[in-house]
């Protein structure tokens, strides 16, 4: 009897070993997978970060650009531009502007030349506010967004 109590006690010792050894090797499996579930957040993480700052760097360029765009925009020179245009193309005048008209011998096209309200060159015919001209009579066809529709257009 004292011999199968010794050999059970070796038993137990022998599977108190190996089981102390499983042990420590499924501690160090979950150690080393959960080290590298965290690792492999880690990487997730750091490249949705480098996303968000090239996405946040395009971004801050095209504001940028449009900022630029808006100073241009908002700043004296296109507006001087803007008005240049409505004069020449759109034959366009300030309110209380006298409209001079600049015809040659020939009947070729006449331009509006925008003199100041009590310029009255001689030479030069000046078309009264009541008086039609053949340019005044082509605007009263078309109304002023067609106008404008024919300057964007080029009709």
């Amino acid at each position: 009897m004292r011999d199968i109590l010794k050999l059970v006690r070796q038993i137990i010792q022998k599977l108190s070993a190996h089981l102390m050894i499983a042990l420590v090797i499924v501690g160090l499996l979950v150690f080393m997978s959960l080290f590298l579930w965290q690792s492999l957040q880690i990487q997730s993480m750091q490249n949705q970060y480098d996303a968000t700052q090239r996405d946040l760097a395009q971004r801050q360029e095209r504001n940028d650009r449009l900022q630029e765009h808006l100073d241009f925009y908002k700043g004296p020179g296109y507006m001087l531009y803007v008005e240049k245009v409505a004069r020449e193309a759109l034959n366009m005048v300030k309110p209380g502007e006298t409209v001079v008209l600049a015809v040659e011998p020939g009947g070729g096209g006449n331009r509006p030349a925008v003199a100041a309200p009590d310029a009255n060159p001689v030479g030069a015919g000046v078309a009264k506010p009541g008086a039609p001209t053949d340019q005044t009579a082509t605007q009263n066809q078309k109304s002023n967004w067609q106008n404008w529709l024919a300057f964007f257009i080029g009709q």
